[in-house]
């Protein structure tokens, strides 16, 4: 089983309680969050310190975390596993099990140490606000390397805005998309898609149309 099997169990289960639920916003393999309650599940495959690092430094910016495991690793009569569980009890780290389902072996009650919360205040700002903002569901919690991210989507809609209108303004592209930070997008023009071929005209490079590409092949409007 791998990381990436354990998120839609996982995200069926939140999604169950009413939770609104992404992948890998801001590291995190799941954010969940209702009425402003902030949920995090680390996914992994094994139990490791390095999961419960990961943990504890989740609950800075959440109300109630969750580890999520194999439910077969989890139900390993060795010492470890049961030390696992009594560690993460302390903690008051919460714990999924995952097999054909996903269910909470060990429930948290939040953690509840303000002054650690409010030192994370602006990262737990930033969290909600790219949560907020983040409209693909193409993310899979437990991914390694490239992720969707809220900046990489807004590149796209002028990537294909210019895909299908050849050479255009910022102006143009900014009323067009209502993407206010168009001409950030094109100057800093992260993934090399974008050449200005005159003065304040820009178009795709061959990078980008190929980028492009697989939106319209596989009968994607752009709207």
């Amino acid at each position: 089983m791998k990381e990436t099997d354990l998120y839609e169990p996982c995200k069926t289960l939140l999604e169950s309680q009413g939770f609104e639920v992404k992948a890998e916003i801001l590291k995190t393999d799941i954010t969940a969050i209702k009425d402003n309650y902030i949920v995090i599940v680390e996914l992994k495959t094994t139990i490791s310190l390095k999961l419960i690092y990961q943990a504890i430094d989740r609950q800075r910016i959440a109300d109630k975390v969750y580890v999520a495991l194999p439910k077969k690793v989890i139900g390993s009569r060795r010492g470890s596993a049961k030390d696992f569980m009594n560690l993460l009890k302390r903690l008051e780290i919460g714990l999924i099990a995952v097999g054909t389902h996903a269910e909470v072996i060990i429930e948290t009650f939040g953690f509840d140490l303000k002054k650690s919360i409010n030192s994370s205040k602006k990262q737990k700002e930033k969290l909600i606000k790219e949560f907020s903002l983040r409209k693909s569901q193409s993310n899979i919690g437990g991914t390694s390397g490239k992720v969707m991210t809220h900046y990489k989507e807004r590149v796209i809609e002028v990537a294909k805005y210019l895909y299908l209108s050849g050479e255009k303004s910022p102006k143009e592209i900014t009323l067009y998309t209502g993407i206010k930070d168009v001409p950030n997008i094109l100057t800093k023009n992260y993934y090399k898609w974008f050449v200005r071929v005159s003065r304040g005209i820009y178009t795709l490079t061959d990078v980008g149309r190929s980028e492009m590409e697989p939106y319209f092949l596989d009968d994607m409007i752009y709207e």
